[in-house]
This record gives C-alpha cells, structure tokens and sequence, in this order.
C-alpha cells in the first residue's frame, strides 16, 4: 500500500516536472524522506499528505485513499428539514444523510440551547473523533484535558470524542452547528446525550 501511494505521489510530482529537490525546497521535507515516500520505505501521514498535495496542488486524498474494488457511486441527500430529529439535554440533533450502509461517518445538523454545563447534561463521550463547524452562534467547548474554547461562527475543531466533552451556548441565540463522528468498527455509538 505505502508503495502504491509513493508511486502517486512520484507520478503527480512529475507531472508538473517538479524535481525531488524542488518539491523538497517548496515543502520544507527533507530529499531524503521525500524518497522514501516515494519508495515506499516510509509512512505517509496526514499532516506530510497535506503539504505535499498543497504544493502539488492535487486533492489530498488521492494519496490517502485507494479506490474501493468494484465501482462506487453511492450519494445520499436530507432535505432542508427532513432529517431524522433526536431530543437531548438542550440539544437537538438532525441526522443528515443517513441512508448510506456500511458508512464511516455520522453527520449531524447540531442546535445547542444549553447556557450552562449542568443545563447540557455534564461530560459525555464516545467512540472515535468528533468535528464540529460552527454555522451561527457562539460555541463553548469544554473538554476534560484542555481549557474551554470558544468557536464562532466559520471555527471547526476535531478531537477524539474519547476525551470527555461538554457543549455549552454563550449569548442569547442558541449555537447552529455541524458535528461528524466516525463509527467505530463495532457498531454505531448511541447520539449523545439522549
């Protein structure tokens, strides 16, 4: 596998006619590993994915993703309003797209009207990571091992919903925001808090 992804990454550098010493200079990773990248003699991780895509300007998931054997053309679409609703403690989640089997990813439509941490229902966690974008309003995330943030409307956080996590609404609208959590591999994870 890893030297497959090489051979892509090798392929679109030469596409552009980019030497390894130019695409060295532009990404600030070392000939050296660029090598092995492309040899299949080391790892390929996001973070390395990322830059060297943003210089190759290819999307990244060219060198992250191999294509499923078989032909795939799946796609799901909820309608403004339509998604399935799930009540929680000052929260309501919208499931979006949810007709798809054996998916990855559980998308919400997220509206928080929790004003403090007990109004919220306290910690929850869960299985997996959790992304969230703000849509409106102003988010405070609170997690076990980091101090409270705050994310306003356009902010997006990722985090290992493992980590104990709390939502909370500040100012007088309530918080409209979207939220993904993968699925673990051994089933679905209950919605939070409800």
């Amino acid at each position: 596998m890893q030297g497959n992804v090489g051979s892509k990454i090798r392929d679109a550098r030469k596409e552009q006619n980019i030497t390894l010493r130019d695409l060295s200079e532009r990404s600030g990773l070392s000939v050296s590993q660029l090598s092995k990248l492309e040899n299949g003699k080391a790892r390929l991780t996001v973070d390395v994915a990322l830059m060297i895509a943003g210089v190759l300007h290819v999307p990244v998931a060219s060198f992250l993703f191999s294509p499923k054997p078989g032909m795939q053309a799946r796609r799901s679409i909820t309608r403004a309003g339509s998604g399935i609703l799930h009540q929680g403690n000052a929260m309501e989640f919208e499931v979006l797209c949810s007709d798809f089997r054996d998916k990855t990813n559980i998308f919400w439509r997220v509206t928080l009207r929790a004003r403090s941490f007990e109004e919220n229902g306290g910690w929850r966690s869960h299985s997996g990571e959790e992304f969230i974008h703000v849509l409106s309003g102003s988010l405070e995330l609170h997690t076990i091992h980091y101090d409270p943030t705050v994310l306003q409307p356009g902010d997006s956080i990722l985090f290992d919903g493992e980590m104990q996590h709390a939502y909370i609404a500040l100012g007088d609208e309530p918080v409209i925001m979207l939220m993904s959590n993968t699925v673990p591999r051994d089933g679905l994870p209950a919605v939070a808090g409800v």
